[in-house]
C-alpha cells in the first residue's frame, strides 16, 4: 500500500527499534515509523498556552530515551575512528562502501569485547 512513489519503507524498519532524536521529525511521515521512537517536544508558547514546560512524565520519557540513544551515538562515533569512514569517499562501488562500514563496525565491536575482557 504505497502512498506515493517515494514511500521507501519496505518493512526493513519494522525489524529494529528506531531511536531517533528531534532532528528526524520527518521520519514519522516519510517512513511510517511510530511516533514513540521520538522524544517529546516542548510545546510552543502562545497566548492560549503561556506555559511551555513538559510534564514530569514527558521529561522522564525523554530522559529514558536519551539514555538508550547515547549508546547508539557512541557506537557511531566508535565506528568513525576508522579514518576511511569519516573521510570523503570517492569509490564508485556501493558494495565496497558497505564493506568499509562493516569492517569499521566489526573493529569497534572487537574493541568493546577486548575492553570488557581487560576489566
Amino acid at each position: 500500500m504505497l502512498k506515493n512513489e517515494f514511500d521507501v519503507n519496505m518493512g526493513l524498519l519494522d525489524l529494529w527499534q528506531v531511536l531517533a532524536d528531534l532532528g528526524y521529525l520527518g521520519l514519522v511521515a516519510d517512513y511510517d515509523v511510530s511516533a514513540q521512537s521520538l522524544p517529546h517536544r516542548k510545546p510552543r508558547r502562545s497566548k492560549k498556552n503561556p506555559n511551555t514546560a513538559l510534564t514530569e512524565r514527558q521529561r522522564t520519557d525523554n530522559h529514558a530515551h536519551a539514555r538508550r540513544r547515547v549508546k547508539v551515538e557512541h557506537a557511531i562515533s566508535g565506528a568513525k575512528r576508522l579514518g576511511c569512514v569519516t573521510q570523503v569517499y570517492r569509490n564508485k562501488s556501493a558494495s565496497f562502501n558497505d564493506r568499509i562500514m562493516a569492517v569499521a563496525c566489526g573493529i569497534w565491536n572487537w574493541h568493546l569485547t577486548k575492553k570488557k575482557e581487560a576489566i
